[in-house]
């Protein structure tokens, strides 16, 4: 039935004649857009961006990475689209980012040439480093033991999914003394074929050089080792410049009636390998969408702003949060003015591949209602056709952290990205990235144009939706039901926090967010039928009125955010859920070990502490997890946490535990005395600051009820 009481009445209207003129004309607005979308450009455009060597930094490698020559050609060839289509204020605008470029790479051994790709680390000389090559499993500090890898090239399994990022064996290697690491991906990514290349971002300091090899070759090398030495001559062309890099967003618009607020379409240009779904499909899909829009002569409400934004699989040495580094310089260095001006952020990556039956849209829970009344309600909002025969699922997905959006979200606007990466369950990976992400097969013959068709029509009508829509509809009851959902009472209640006055300000919160939803819908609902009824004088009063409602939420939105979005590592969380979870695994922890089940603690819980940091902390060498914490939490590094800055978490001081339980593994009826003393004093700690966060929550629940009113 969906839809169908909203379409019958727009049929009765119709039928009513010229009083309903208004409706008419939205209908011809959207239909206008969605006859004028062109799926073929879109698709040629990326053809373009993934196939010209003029835009990548390596014909045999391919890559477009931050600040690099090739960055910087598709910037200007986007900047001359967009003026070409007629889009106004068009502008590249620089931004700062450490700069990579990856000139190309070989490693050969006897002659013969093993395939690689880099990451953004150290380059060799320009004559390459001949060396031993020496195989150190999946390149831990337990791994090394007994063996010699001075100045030599080590040789790692790893499986970035499951076990760790290649930082980690990275910088093992480096203090192991080896001269360059290759890494062979035996799971998590680039399963699509033995010969798959992989590379992600570093998250960590430019260190060895480091490459991805095949896992086929990685076996001939190690089969070759048992044989004997084997030594072989890497040369890597990487430039990676600390500091004195630019990128550049390119924008440009369609002007509204008014420019008091804007609505921002955007994805990015940057790339590993030829990147056709990630994410030249995205720009594509961005200056389709505004060519149909151009096209077909809509006249926006609002300025709609088309962004495609550098610098986002890459952008910043030593820091954790080294990705859309880009889309994080324009919301805060270059445009901070869009907090509380930008109605919604519509981000995209891999738009025209068919992840799954169905499809989702994450984005900000106060999103959420907005979204499920487009998709199940709104007359105008187009249905798959030939994909995702399951339709668009409206559950709600908060946006995570993996894409431009969550820059623009933490920084407080409103944002939504095509559902890319997870699914429904919101914790496994769709198949795509396990097999392509990354590596050289994401190229055209991944392409379905009916899903691509899709996503142009369905968000860009979302856009004019939003764009017609008087009030913005933001729904904060969904943020107090998701810190109602991260209350857990008793370890509050442990800690010293007042649950009580938690309790009270999260109510008067929620009664507050509900009666601004009521004055939200009710705004939309009266101008929906003033339309219908062709009574502008009308619409231009509720116009007014939705305006006003929309500033006020937008600052509250921006508020929420600033002090009740918070980090832990890379998932978002409430701020006090970080303490009060490890709290819970550390007297978990305790618990087990009075019982001798020192087995069930390692296997368990030990490595979950910190959001699963002390899994590291198990397996590489306490100089290695210095740098880790560095990066993280270091006093001269917090000017370079980017999306991470002020709501990462505070990190619960037992590496030390950790270690001494992953040794003792195997004991039976143990002292284990000194671990929980170590658990113990982290308690009190993890104690004192969920306390001070449920206090700083509570205030900002009680301020927030305030602004609604």
């Amino acid at each position: 039935m969906k839809k169908v009481i909203t379409l019958l009445l727009a049929a009765l209207m119709l039928m009513l004649g010229t009083a309903f003129a208004e409706t008419t004309s939205l209908e011809d607005m959207y239909n206008g857009f969605l006859n004028a979308v062109s799926s073929e450009y879109a698709y040629q455009l990326a053809y373009e961006l993934s196939t010209n060597p003029a835009y990548m930094n390596s014909t045999t490698h391919g890559g477009r990475q931050a600040g690099s020559d090739a960055e910087h050609a598709a910037a200007e060839y986007l900047y001359q689209e967009m003026l070409a289509m007629g889009l106004e204020d068009v502008e590249k605008v620089a931004a700062d980012c450490d700069r990579w470029q990856f000139n190309g790479a070989s490693f050969t051994v006897n002659g013969e040439d093993y395939p690689i790709y880099t990451y953004a680390t150290a380059a060799t000389p320009a004559e390459g480093l001949t060396a031993e090559v020496v195989y150190v499993g999946q390149g831990t500090m337990w791994d090394y033991d007994g063996v010699d890898v001075k100045d030599k090239i080590v040789l790692v399994d790893i499986n970035q999914r499951d076990n760790w990022w290649i930082t980690y064996p990275m910088l093992e290697a480096e203090y192991q003394g080896a001269a360059a690491i290759l890494a062979a991906n035996i799971g998590g990514f680039a399963q699509v074929a033995d010969d798959a290349l992989n590379s992600q971002d570093i998250c960590g300091p430019t260190s060895i050089p480091t490459c991805s090899i095949g896992v086929a070759d990685s076996l001939k090398l190690r089969a070759m080792m048992e044989e004997g030495t084997v030594t072989g001559t890497l040369i890597v062309d990487n430039e990676v410049e600390i500091g004195t890099g630019v990128t550049y967003n390119i924008m440009g618009k369609i002007k509204g009636k008014s420019s008091d607020h804007q609505i921002l379409v955007g994805g990015h240009y940057d790339m590993h390998f030829f990147g056709f779904q990630d994410d030249n499909c995205a720009v594509g899909l961005v200056l389709a969408m505004a060519k149909a829009m151009k096209e077909s002569g809509y006249q926006p409400e609002n300025d709609i702003v088309f962004c495609l934004h550098g610098a986002e699989e890459w952008g910043s040495s030593y820091t954790q949060f080294d990705w859309t580094v880009g889309a994080w310089e324009m919301i805060n260095h270059v445009h901070p003015e869009w907090v509380g001006k930008t109605l919604a952020f519509i981000n995209f990556e891999l738009p025209a591949y068919e992840f799954d039956s169905y499809t989702t849209t994450y984005s900000a829970p106060e999103m959420f209602s907005m979204l499920r009344y487009f998709a199940d309600e709104y007359a105008y909002s187009p249905e798959p056709v030939g994909c995702f025969a399951d339709g668009v699922l409206t559950e709600g997905y908060q946006t995570y952290t993996y894409s431009d959006d969550f820059s623009y979200y933490k920084a407080g606007v409103p944002s939504t990205v095509n559902g890319f990466l997870l699914q429904k369950d919101m914790e496994t990976v769709f198949p795509f990235y396990i097999d392509y992400y990354h590596t050289q097969y994401d190229t055209p013959d991944t392409y379905n144009d009916a899903v691509m068709k899709f996503n142009i029509q369905y968000y860009g009508a979302m856009a004019m939706y939003i764009d017609q829509t008087p009030a913005l509809y933001l729904d904060f009851t969904a943020q107090a039901d998701r810190l109602l959902a991260a209350v857990s009472e008793e370890t509050m209640a442990q800690a010293g926090a007042d649950v009580e006055a938690y309790r009270a300000a999260l109510e008067q919160f929620s009664a507050a967010a509900s009666a601004m939803k009521e004055k939200v819908v009710s705004v939309n609902e009266d101008y929906a039928q003033a339309r219908e009824a062709g009574d502008e004088q009308k619409m231009a009063e509720l116009r007014e009125t939705g305006k006003a409602l929309t500033a006020q939420n937008l600052a509250v939105f921006a508020y929420a955010q600033k002090h009740l979005l918070g980090l832990m590592y890379e998932r978002p969380i409430v701020p006090h859920e970080a303490p009060q979870e490890n709290i819970e695994l550390c007297e978990a922890i305790i618990a087990s070990l009075e019982e001798g089940d020192v087995a069930k603690v390692v296997d368990e819980y030990a490595w979950t502490v910190n959001n699963v940091l002390e899994w590291y902390a198990m397996y590489f060498s306490p100089a290695v997890i210095a740098i880790q914490d560095d990066m993280n939490w270091g006093e001269g590094n917090q000017d370079n946490l980017y999306w991470g800055t002020d709501i990462n978490f505070d990190k619960a001081d037992v590496d030390d535990a950790t270690r001494s339980l992953f040794i003792r593994y195997d004991e039976q009826g143990g002292d284990f005395s000194e671990e929980i003393a170590i658990y113990k004093a982290a308690i009190e700690v993890e104690q004192s600051r969920l306390a001070d966060h449920a206090a700083q929550e509570t205030a900002a629940m009680s301020e927030l009820a305030e602004m609604l009113k």
